[in-house]
Formats: C-alpha cells, sequence, structure tokens
C-alpha cells in the first residue's frame, strides 16, 4: 500500500518496488494527482482516492470548489473517473461526487475523532460557540451568519487559531455548538464539539445533517432569525444525545471500513 499526499512523496515512490505495491492511497482528487495515476496505471496497480470535498464542489458565490475552474476541474473529474475507488466521508457527498462524474465507484467511510473526550468528567456549560481556522474560510463555515445572530445573543464566542487542546477546553465548557457553514463533506470539529456534550446548531446544508442525526437543531442556510430560535432552542436541550452519537464515530471503526475496503480490492486486483 503506498500512501501519497504530495508532490514531495514522488522521490519515496520511485524509490520503492511499485511493481509490487498492492493498492497506491491517494489524498485528494487534485492535480497532484495525476503523475501517481499514470504510475498506477502503468503498473496496472489499484487506486484509492480520498476526496476532501473542495475537488467536487462549485459555489461561485464564495469562490469554493475546483469544479469553478475549467482545466482543474476536469483534472478533478478525470483523476476521481480513473480512481478504482473514491472515499468520501458522507452521503452528501456521495451523491455530489456521482453527480460530477456519474461512472465513478464511491464508497462512504466516515469520518472519526478521539472519542475519549466523550467520557471526561463534565464542565459547567454556558453560551454558545463556534470555530474557524483562516480568514479564507470566513463565508464558507458561515461566520457573517453567526456575526449576525451574535447582535441578538450577545453571549456567542468565536474560537480563531486556537490550539486544539483549548478549542477542546471551550467546547468542553460550551452549552452550545454552530457549525452554520455553507458546506460539508463532514464535520470533525461539529464531532468534537459533541463529543464534550455541545448541543450543535447546523445548517441544512450537504453532511451536516448526516452527522447530528436528531441531537441537535438544524436551520436553513442563512435563516438569521430561524438560527437565533435555534440556539435559544438548543441552549435547553441536554447535550448528552449528542455525546452518545459522538461514540459511535471511533478511529477504530473508519480504520475497520478501511482496511477491509482495501482487502476486498487487493483480492480482486490479484
Amino acid at each position: 500500500m503506498a500512501g501519497i499526499t504530495n508532490w514531495k512523496y514522488l522521490r519515496n515512490i520511485l524509490t520503492t518496488d511499485i511493481t509490487t505495491t498492492g493498492v497506491f492511497i491517494i489524498w485528494f482528487a487534485d492535480y497532484h494527482a495525476i503523475p501517481f495515476m499514470l504510475l498506477a496505471k502503468l503498473f496496472r496497480k489499484p487506486v484509492v482516492v480520498h476526496i476532501g470535498g473542495y475537488e467536487v464542489y462549485n459555489a461561485q458565490e464564495i469562490n469554493y470548489g475546483n469544479q469553478r475552474k475549467l482545466i482543474r476541474g476536469y483534472l478533478s473529474r478525470w483523476v476521481i473517473g480513473n480512481a478504482t475507488t473514491n472515499v468520501v466521508m458522507s452521503r452528501a457527498y456521495c451523491d455530489i461526487t456521482r453527480n460530477i462524474v456519474p461512472q465513478s465507484v464511491v464508497e462512504v467511510i466516515p469520518g472519526c475523532i478521539d472519542t475519549r473526550f466523550c467520557d471526561l468528567p463534565p464542565l459547567p456549560k454556558s453560551g454558545a460557540v463556534t470555530a474557524y481556522c483562516t480568514n479564507s474560510t470566513y463565508e464558507l463555515k458561515g461566520l457573517h451568519i453567526f456575526d449576525w445572530v451574535s447582535e441578538c445573543l450577545p453571549m456567542l464566542k468565536k474560537i480563531k487559531n486556537a490550539p486544539h487542546q483549548q478549542m477542546m477546553h471551550e467546547f468542553r465548557t460550551a452549552k452550545v455548538y454552530c457549525q452554520l457553514s455553507y458546506t460539508e463533506s463532514f464535520g470533525v470539529s461539529l464531532l468534537e464539539a459533541m463529543s464534550c456534550g455541545c448541543v450543535p446548531v447546523v445548517t441544512d446544508r450537504d453532511a451536516l445533517p448526516e452527522v447530528v442525526g436528531d441531537t441537535g437543531v438544524i436551520v436553513p442556510y442563512e435563516d438569521v432569525v430561524g438560527t437565533v430560535e435555534a440556539i435559544k432552542k438548543a441552549l435547553a436541550m441536554s447535550g448528552e444525545p449528542a455525546r452518545d452519537r459522538a461514540r459511535t464515530f471511533t478511529v477504530e471503526l473508519r480504520m475497520k471500513d478501511m482496511n477491509k475496503m482495501l482487502k476486498r480490492i487487493a483480492e480482486v486486483n490479484q
């Protein structure tokens, strides 16, 4: 099995006996995957491509997604169409991928978190939080919505570029976690917040309802009034159902599903 994530790994694969390599694994269906797809084809090896989400999306209004670009979008579709199997983390993105490359083989293997946080002693909770990483994700993560809502609910708090330990502490002391994104292919931060007992408030976009299930409140994207009411409702809810749901997204289960898929592919391609 060869795991390929960037151009710098080209030397590694060229110095490996790739004629005996079982399965190529490539992270992200983008232009960097092209040389490794060609190598896999040359040596007739199966290829598993992990799709992050950006590669298959087209959101002109927020300037997000490879599919809004002519050449880069085509390259992503070529990679997806030539992969033995494409792995996505949600049914929503399975549908999106098959919509842009109908002949593609796509398998859903949900993401995972460190579920040990589910069993930490509870801390006093109050207010609501949301988290994001960079200014470039401001509209993607729906931070403008959060800002609008904050004018009505001053107890809201944004976490920006916080170390993971600090972020988890914020989650443990927050009653509600808001993920008001335009789109998500899964939602690891959301799931981590749920593992800390936060009641999730999310938009009705793509993978978010799949992660939350019936443990939180789902609102239409950019519905400010609806989001305010949803947060008020969530503040009165228990976070234990969300914590229990988070317990099911284990690293062990994802590894088991991945290994099962890789074994099946290797057996078929012997």
